[in-house]
């Protein structure tokens, strides 16, 4: 490999690197005591793992100008470090960012240091709401590359930094042969780097899917990077260690161009073991509650509709109301439950889809139907301007229930007096049913999150504190079942289209799209 190409391809490892990275220049005072120090460059994920933006080139001081005594400890380490040339690896907070870091420091050279940044906030909170404890470190590092030097001291450099970093890397040439094994790797694999470097890597570790079945060689992210480029990002797979352990992995697998060229691909990962728990330990609290809520709540509403029935002459006004607010707070637990259980019966991969017939002018009417009541109480219209009777192949019951979604959240936020238009539009292999209304339209800041579970909008909140969040998650996981595709376009105060792509034939795996206001 030619000096330019290799040093491009160590740099091009160190940004695709997920931690964040620095390289600075200490400063001390006569005494030699550490007072301060110089940021002298980043990787591209420093920003997004400490917060701190357009840190090249000023002092840590500038950036954060309390941390001599909030922080004195990290000039002390860092001093330390850059001094002695002695490692050290720690955790901290640091209150004007409101992160915690664990940070791993080494010293290439006297009086300066290397820091990889990882942002363990999340795994604090996580951990402190399961096993209200306080908070642990996650090890997500960052990293910056030393400066440009001859290709053997570069070298040297990168390959210490490699060992030094907490996630598995194994990196190929452009035929798939290993040529990089980093330290971590060897401890998670169980394979040590001399057994499997210079072998194909297809061939010498094994990759599952998410249901744990083998991975043909033709699907697996390091081929389809050298082969099309594609990176792919996933939390789904898993690598079988040479102890023939399943290691469930979250992989970031990066193509490597020089001139647009492929030269090589990057693999780096870590265990995801206890995420998995966290995880599992979630998805059997909801089904739990979930499944224990449901009957005492059918329960409570069979009570409340007999009491209507049998004594509802002898109630005052005021009882009738009150009767009436508990029967609505039980109907919005059951709405709860019903879509915390649809989620859980979506995510365990049980739900199919089915291929059926339906005309269009039909599958409107049923949905017009089913939300009347709500519209009428909410005192607005909804309209049918589909005049096209093409006949849609696809499951029904999926296809409504997402429909039903945009209807009702159109019903919801809409004004009094307002109108919501369903249309269809045929347009090459794909039938598009919209779904149009007046109402509060999303910000268009928050427009990115709108299929996050349990994510409301803040307009929709301050109209309606009562929701779950999950309707449009639900949603899009339906869409992905028969093959279809979400979008929408919105304006705040001007309201949304919701836009829903089905394939004339049945297709499953497409995922949904986000399409931001235009305005």
């Amino acid at each position: 490999m030619k000096y330019q190409d290799s040093r491009q391809f160590y740099e091009s490892l160190f940004d695709n690197i997920v931690d964040g990275l620095v390289y600075c220049r200490m400063v001390f005072d006569n005494q030699r005591k550490p007072v301060d120090f110089i940021c002298e460059k980043t990787n591209k994920n420093f920003e997004k793992v400490t917060g701190l933006k357009e840190v090249v080139g000023k002092k840590i001081t500038e950036l954060i100008p309390e941390v001599s005594t909030s922080n004195r400890e990290l000039l002390e380490i860092c001093g330390r470090v850059s001094s002695t040339g002695e490692s050290k690896s720690f955790e901290i907070y640091v209150d004007s960012l409101a992160r915690w870091f664990f940070i791993s420091a080494y010293s290439p050279q006297k009086d300066h240091f290397v820091a990889l940044f990882q942002n363990i906030t999340g795994q604090k909170q996580v951990e402190k709401d399961l096993e209200n404890a306080n908070t642990a470190a996650l090890n997500v590092f960052e990293d910056l590359q030393t400066e440009k030097e001859t290709l053997a001291r570069a070298k040297a450099k990168d390959e210490a930094l490699l060992e030094s970093i907490g996630e598995g890397v194994v990196a190929t040439d452009q035929d798939g042969k290993i040529i990089l094994v980093n330290w971590m790797a060897e401890q998670l694999l169980g394979w040590s780097a001399k057994r499997i470097t210079g072998k194909l890597l297809v061939e010498s570790l094994t990759i599952l899917d998410e249901k744990e079945n083998i991975l043909p060689p033709e699907k697996r992210p390091i081929v389809t990077a050298l082969r099309d480029g594609i990176v792919t990002n996933s939390s789904s797979y898993f690598y079988v260690r040479k102890d023939g352990k399943k290691l469930p992995v979250s992989i970031a697998v990066t193509p490597v161009l020089v001139d647009n060229k492929i030269i090589g691909a990057i693999d780096v990962f870590h265990d995801i073991t206890k995420e998995k728990e966290i995880e599992k330990l979630r998805m059997d609290f909801l089904s739990l509650a979930s499944h224990q809520l449901r009957t005492p709540l059918s329960g409570t509403k069979w009570l409340i509709e007999t009491m209507r029935g049998e004594i509802l002459g002898e109630m005052t006004e005021q009882q009738k109301e009150y009767l009436d607010q508990i029967y609505n707070l039980n109907e919005r637990m059951i709405k709860l439950v019903f879509d915390m259980l649809n989620v859980l019966r979506l995510e365990s991969g049980t739900v199919t889809a089915k291929k059926e017939n339906i005309s269009i002018p039909t599958l409107y009417d049923e949905l017009i139907k089913t939300t009347d009541a709500a519209a009428k109480s909410q005192g607005v219209t909804v309209e049918n301007n589909a005049k096209d009777s093409e006949v849609v192949e696809t499951d029904i019951q999926m296809l409504l229930t997402i429909l039903d979604c945009f209807v009702s959240n159109a019903i919801s936020y809409s004004p009094p007096k307002g109108k919501i238009i369903l249309g269809v539009e045929e347009k090459d292999d794909v039938i598009i049913f919209s779904v149009k209304d007046s109402g509060i339209g999303i910000p268009k800041d928050e427009q990115v999150r709108m299929f996050e579970r349990f994510y409301r909008a803040s307009n929709a909140k301050d109209l309606r504190p009562t929701g779950t969040g999950l309707g449009l998650n639900i949603a899009r996981t339906l869409a992905e079942k028969i093959g279809a595709e979400i979008s929408f376009e919105s304006e705040e105060n001007k309201g949304s289209i919701f836009y829903l792509y089905v394939p004339k034939k049945s297709n499953q795996g497409k995922k949904d799209k986000v399409i931001n206001s235009k305005n």
